[in-house]
């Protein structure tokens, strides 16, 4: 069945691209507290 493989690589890319891009911005957030300096908010 090749309309189920299709459809399990569909989600797996969606999925791995949701995952990257939400890394992307939490990894964004925190360079912009460090560059603003807010080290004392947490840890």
């Amino acid at each position: 069945m090749e309309n189920t493989t299709m459809d399990v690589l569909c989600i797996g890319g969606l999925a791995v691209f949701a995952g990257l891009t939400y890394a992307l911005l939490a990894g964004c957030e925190k360079l912009m507290q460090y560059g603003r300096g807010e080290r004392g908010a947490r840890s």
